[in-house]
Order: C-alpha cells, then structure tokens, then sequence
C-alpha cells in the first residue's frame, strides 16, 4: 500500500511539473512590453561577456536574477528560450513547494494536487519572463514554506535555509522580501526565546551569515566597489521608495477593492485563529499558531507591498494559498456538511482562479497588452533565430511588423558601426543579438532606474555616466525607443549628465538617434 501511495505521489509530483512549466512556457511567449519583458536578457548575457552589475551598468534593484539568467544562457545557449525555461522552472518550484507542504499539513492528495495547479497558474505566469518581483516574492515565500517544515519536523537546518532564502529574495529585489524578513526574523526570535530553544536563531542567522560571507567574496572575486554596491542596491532605492510613500494617495479602491478575493480566506483564517485562541488554552504556544502568523505575515506583507507598487498586480496566488492554509485549520472544527464547505473553498479557489487567468495569461494584463490584439502577434525569424519562440506584439505599435522593423533597423546600424559604441534602450537584448559589448550604462531606463537632477545621489550617476564613456572610450551613443524621441527625454537619458555641447547630434528616425561625441572639457583627461 505504502509503495502505490509513493508511486501517486511521483506521478502527480510529475504532472504538476510538467503543468507548471508548460503553462509559463507558452505564456510567457505571447506578446512583450519591452522594458520589462526584457529586463534580464541582455544584463545576463553581458555577464558572460565579462561585465558586472554595479561595476559596468546602474542597477536600482537586486542583480541576482542577473546572474541567474546568465548561467541558464551558458547551460542552453544564448536564445529566448533560455529566458523563459528560467521563469518556467521557478514556476515548477513554487507549485511543488505548495504541494509539498499541503501534503505536510495532511491535505488530502487530491486537494494538495489541485491547489498546487491553481498557484502554477497564478504564479509566474503572470508575467511569463523572468521579473524582480516576483524572484522576491516566490523565494521569500520558499522561505516561509521552510520555517513551517522546520515546525512540523523540528529540524534545525531548515531554519538556517530559511535565511538563505530569504537572502536570495531580498537580492533579487529588495522589496518585498524586506517586508517579509522583518516580521519573520521578529517571529523567528519569539518562537525561540518562547520554546527556549537557542539553536533556532543561531540556525537561523548563520544563514544569513554564510549568504553574505560568500556575498561578499562575490563582490571582491568580481571587482565590483562595496561602496557602488551598497550605494546601488541600499540607499538609492531609499530615495526613491520614501518619495512614493510620501506622495501615494490611500484610497477605498487601491486598499480594499483591487484585493477584495484575497482578503475574503485571509478574513476566514484570523477568523478560525481567534476561534482558537478563545477555545484552546495555551494556543498561542501551538505550532499551529505559529503556521498561520508566518503565512499570515508573508501575506500581509505581499498585500502591503502591492498597495505602494506601481507595477502591476500579480499576487492573486495567495488567493489558492490561503484556500490550502484554510482547509488546514478547519481540521479541528466538527461541524455538519463540513465537506460542503471544502467544496465551497475549492470552488471559489477554482474561480478566482479562472478569473485572473483570463486577465493575466490570456490577456496579458501584466504586461499591459490587455488591449492589444494577441492574435495579430507574429513569429520571429530574424537574427539567427535567437528569438525564435517569441510571438511579438506590444502595445507600442498597432502593427508589430513595423516594430520589428525598426529594430532589424537599428541592428542593422549599430552592427556596421565598429566603433566603440553605447546603446541607450528598453529593447534590452541588443548585446545578446549582436554578442558584443554595446555599454549600456543602466538596466533600464525609466524614472527611477537612476538618479535625476533632484536626488541626492544624482552626482553619483553623473560620475558614473562620465567614467563609463572615458573607460570603454566610446565615440557614438545610440538611442533606441518604442516612442517618438524628443528634447525632454533626450535630457532625462543624456543631456542632464553630460551637456548638449560634448556632442553632435543626428536623427535617425523617428525612433532611433545618433550622438556622436566631440571634444569639451567635461570629457577631457
């Protein structure tokens, strides 16, 4: 009996992986919006070329997706489809963690399968291509999978691979992960001065301990600036994050309403937990308890997070994650028609399910391709079929022939340049068409991906900008944009770092611009 559960539990263990990984797989390959579609490509193939985020490209976040990316584009080549088997397998962790877990909780099989399934499609699938957020979110939620492994077993080590991978979040971007690891770490000390158990918090930050000791001989090893490092990753995100505190307008809609699904078992679970407290003597001291404050912290913090956001939603997972923890602390309940309200919890997960994969997989809500036609994107073929997979269509162009064709255009241009040359643009996979350095000074470029004139790191990037041209010796900048190029973004990218005059500016196009630099006394010595 034992071996035929074993055997289900492999088979269903294999269809959740090939589910989880398919499903991302074909998503994350209908449509693009550019500058975040492609936000890892070229800073991870640029790592195989030698260079170094922080050292040779501005990074406001964390970089360890970076480097991620790098070592899938080193095991299976330099094609899209190792991007997307990166955010594929994510996917697969995340959906087999949740049903390994559920199964440790004693959900039934079936349920554990189920749930498990409906994560996999809320999950990465919302964006399909590797995205910092949710690397933040998913390994931050990894983390609280292996503090209730270590509850339920009492194994010290998953305590100390609790930090690991919290760590691991928290460098690929450095919210929400944050969040997670203050109300956990605070956790994490009350469950051992509580149970007077030392050995949990030396577990614990040895982990952190170990990730940062090996963090920082990375750094040494790879020559990048502790200063950089700590300026790029730590206080020039603070500026930025203090700023959209200050100036976010709290509203019913973006606090109750855009949320409503995943508040409704979250309500439930306090609800069963107060319950609890009121019933049972010494609850607060259950390992159960201690359950539903850490899955009740991690969800508190993805929520808050994703209130002061302005990215797009994506943490509808929790909805089918907290159905799961649900079912679980409904097990010491007795009540008639108990089964009737599994049902219940199943069918509205099923649902808010079915609704969100509307919105996000087929719609492509994340990307802001909702109200584009996916069914006019095209198959690529061009550029040595490094693309190849990718179905194109974003919401920059109605036609997206015309899109590629601007960009075979300027492969074109900067391809015949042999010049040592810089590329400014949101189509962040030149280096990797090309497989030459093009010095691209930061990840992206919106408003926050660098200092402006008006923060106080701004002579910091201005340095940066400057050193870069005089050290690779760069005599054209190219820029690229999905829009028409004009005086005020030409100073948001150049012009208010380096002045007008250092330079003889040629229109392209449209969309593409040339700078050639010249001779002036901002870039001389």
């Amino acid at each position: 009996m034992h071996k035929i559960v074993k055997y289900r539990e492999s088979y269903i263990i294999f269809l959740i992986s090939i589910f989880s990984f398919s499903v991302n797989y074909y998503v994350g390959s209908r449509g693009v919006f550019p500058i975040d579609t492609f936000m890892h490509y070229d800073p991870g193939y640029r790592i195989l070329l030698g260079e170094a985020p922080v050292k040779d490209f501005w990074i406001v976040h964390g970089f360890l997706i970076d480097y991620l990316q790098a070592i899938f584009f080193k095991i299976f080549g330099n094609f899209w489809y190792s991007y997307i088997i990166h955010s594929s397998l994510i996917n697969v962790l995340v959906a087999i963690f949740s049903y390994y877990i559920f199964r440790i909780l004693q959900l039934t099989l079936h349920h554990s399968f189920l749930l498990s399934i409906l994560i996999s499609l809320l999950s990465y699938p919302v964006s399909g291509t590797p995205f910092l957020d949710l690397h933040s979110s998913f390994f931050s939620l990894i983390a609280i999978f292996l503090g209730i492994m270590a509850l339920k077993q009492n194994n010290y080590y998953y305590w100390f691979w609790m930090s690991i991978m919290f760590c691991v979040g928290f460098f690929s971007k450095q919210v929400p992960a944050a969040y997670s690891i203050i109300l956990t770490t605070l956790l994490v000390f009350g469950f051992s001065f509580e149970t007077k158990r030392k050995k949990i918090i030396i577990f614990y930050l040895s982990g952190a301990l170990v990730f940062l000791f090996l963090l920082y001989i990375f750094l040494i090893f790879q020559k990048i600036s502790i200063k950089d490092f700590f300026l790029q990753i730590f206080l020039f995100p603070q500026s930025i994050g203090s700023s959209r505190f200050e100036n976010y307008n709290l509203n019913f809609n973006n606090l109750v309403l855009d949320y409503k699904f995943i508040y409704i078992p979250l309500i439930v679970l306090i609800f069963l937990n107060i319950l609890s407290i009121i019933k049972k003597k010494n609850y607060f001291k259950s390992i159960d308890f201690k359950i539903f404050l850490l899955i009740l912290f991690f969800s508190l913090s993805s929520i808050f997070h994703q209130i002061y956001t302005k990215n797009q939603t994506y943490i509808y997972f929790l909805i089918p994650l907290l159905s799961g923890f649900l079912i679980f602390f409904l097990k010491d309940y007795k009540f008639k028609r108990k089964e009737i309200f599994t049902i219940l919890i199943l069918a509205y997960s099923i649902f808010s399910t079915i609704k969100y994969n509307d919105r996000y997989n087929i719609k492509r809500h994340f990307h802001e391709l909702t109200n584009t036609n996916l069914q006019n994107a095209i198959k690529i073929n061009l550029f040595d079929k490094k693309l190849s997979g990718l179905k194109w269509i974003s919401p920059h162009f109605d036609d997206p022939k015309e899109e590629l064709r601007n960009i075979e255009e300027t492969f074109n241009l900067i391809s015949l340049d042999k010049k040592n040359k810089m590329l400014i643009t949101d189509y962040n996979f030149y280096s990797s068409l090309i497989e030459q350095k093009l010095h691209s000074l930061s990840r992206t470029y919106d408003n926050i991906s660098y200092p402006e004139k008006n923060n106080k790191f701004y002579i910091d990037y201005k340095n940066f900008f400057i050193r870069k041209l005089k050290i690779n010796n760069i005599e054209n900048i190219y820029i690229f944009e999905s829009k028409k190029i004009d005086k005020p973004r030409l100073n948001h990218l150049i012009f208010n770092y380096v002045p007008q005059n250092c330079f003889s500016t040629e229109s392209i196009n449209a969309y593409t611009a040339k700078l050639k630099i010249i001779k002036c006394k901002e870039l001389d010595g």
